[in-house]
């Protein structure tokens, strides 16, 4: 029967969609499919249905999902000659990497332990519509900064997929692991022909696929060949595809060297969202749902002490507010405290003086601030772009990259002449804080914004250049940040 079938349907699809992972099964006239995944039998019943009833005269044809069934080597049932027939081998890669081996991915994170907020609440939605029965099968591509959670999401969504598919394949992988699978493929000595097939019906029969830090695979010509062809593979199936990655397609084009230009239209073709880093209220929150998994009871000002920490911690997120690694760390220290001083917690409660102990904010108390109240400290450059960039309503993200959108070059503007008139730093410094490669257009934006200042300070905004400040003066505006920002270094 499937030497029949591949003559009615022809070599190429018959290699496609049955060879080594689809079996024929007749009894009492009736047809069953053994398949390996349930999207590839819902396309063999939709294009092939009418040749299987055609060649092997069965009344009804019905399908089976097993993926196991295809894990080790198997026969044909014996031809009408009564010699049996070549054997269908599904190849395995001998020593593979532990993730081609394990046919469920190991997946810690779900998406009950999730906090939504107004900053993560679209690329969440996004996400889950993946394991959607009634959305449609195109890619979604997630992109953020580190430490605001997509692989908490994308593993999450694995999680959901499996509870809504008991029977589905699942492939969850990184970007690393595609590639080193991909070149021990390739590298395995004889055969090298059936590892790498193998390889490939391993990764293009997945009913959803999803790649983490997908920007590994930058300047990585025949692993980005690979992924293109196994993406097209898995769109003809109609199988679900969700990517991660710390930059935004375009971005990944522009800050490698080499980049498929057809992978990025590939990450284009669905859609495109981003994680933001969790605003001041989802940092509470998290705060809250961190210390409850730790059996932390936290009083409210000690949780908020923890949240405004977390926003101000050098190298959180370049800066821009706290990421959930920055939040677990503070959170593992003021646990410790506890666990090693009994007597520090106030009735079992994490009090703000216990979370100033444990963070060594105590003697930062009484340091930080002279006679007049102003930090004797230099204010982080850091605090003064995240002040800038949340006023003017700019995302950090087109601060620090090479937008030239007129509201996106003021903040630049501000947060350069901010810089020279409340820190110590020098331009250089300054220049690496903002992200930007040259000193000179740190000195070119404030020396544009001194400029202004100078002969036009009562110019009024208008609403495209300051959102949330229509009809503010110009020199206003500059001294209202200022000030601001000193009081909350405070």
């Amino acid at each position: 029967m499937l030497r029949a079938l591949g003559d009615r349907v022809g070599k190429d699809q018959f290699e496609r969609y049955f060879l080594g992972q689809t079996r024929l099964v007749m009894r009492d006239g009736s047809l069953d499919v053994v398949v390996s995944s349930g999207f590839l039998a819902q396309i063999i019943e939709r294009r092939f249905g009418d040749q299987l009833r055609a060649v092997t005269g069965a009344r009804s044809v019905s399908f089976t999902v097993n993926r196991d069934a295809f894990m080790a080597p198997a026969r044909l049932p014996v031809g009408a000659g009564g010699a049996a027939s070549a054997p269908a081998r599904v190849d395995t890669l001998p020593q593979s990497p532990r993730a081609l081996a394990q046919p469920r991915p190991v997946l810690k994170f779900s998406l009950k332990d999730f906090v939504v907020g107004s900053a993560n609440r679209l690329a969440y939605t996004a996400a889950i519509r993946v394991a959607d029965d009634d959305a449609p099968p195109t890619p979604v591509f997630i992109h953020g900064v580190c430490g605001v959670g997509k692989t908490h999401l994308v593993q999450g969504v694995a999680n959901l997929f499996l509870e809504k598919r008991p029977g589905a394949v699942v492939r969850y992988v990184t970007g690393e692991t595609f590639t080193n699978d991909f070149l021990s493929a390739l590298k395995q000595g004889s055969n090298t022909g059936s590892r790498v097939d193998a390889f490939r019906r391993l990764y293009r029969t997945a009913d959803l696929l999803i790649i983490d830090d997908v920007h590994f695979l930058t300047n990585k010509d025949h692993t980005q060949q690979e992924l293109l062809h196994t993406f097209d593979s898995l769109g003809l199936q109609g199988a679900r595809i969700l990517i991660a990655s710390d930059e935004h397609p375009r971005e990944i084009a522009k800050l490698a060297q080499k980049f498929s230009e057809k992978l990025v239209s590939r990450f284009m073709s669905g859609a495109v969202v981003r994680l933001d880093a969790p605003d001041p209220e989802l940092r509470r929150r998290l705060v809250r749902h961190l210390a409850s998994r730790r059996r932390l009871e936290m009083d409210a000002g000690a949780a908020e002490l923890v949240a405004l920490r977390s926003e101000r911690a050098p190298g959180s997120l370049g800066g821009f507010g706290g990421s959930v690694r920055e939040l677990e760390g503070l959170l593992n220290q003021v646990e410790a405290v506890c666990r090693l001083l009994p007597d520090a917690s106030r009735d079992g409660r994490v009090t703000e003086e216990v979370v100033r102990r444990a963070l060594g904010l105590e003697a930062q108390t009484a340091s930080a601030t002279g006679a007049n109240g102003q930090p004797r400290r230099p204010i982080p450059v850091q605090s003064i772009v995240e002040y800038v960039c949340r006023n003017l309503q700019v995302d950090v993200g087109e601060f620090m990259g090479r937008g030239r959108h007129k509201r996106v070059v003021f903040a630049r503007s501000i947060a350069a002449h901010l810089s020279r008139e409340l820190t110590t730093q020098s331009f250089p410094e300054i220049a690496r804080a903002m992200g930007r490669t040259n000193h000179s257009t740190v000195i070119t934006a404030q020396r544009r914004l001194q400029r202004q200042l100078e002969k036009t300070p009562d110019m009024t905004l208008p609403m495209d250049l300051a959102p949330l400040h229509p009809g503010t003066g110009l020199a206003e505006l500059v001294r209202g940040f200022g000030h601001q920002v000193r009081t909350n270094a405070r």
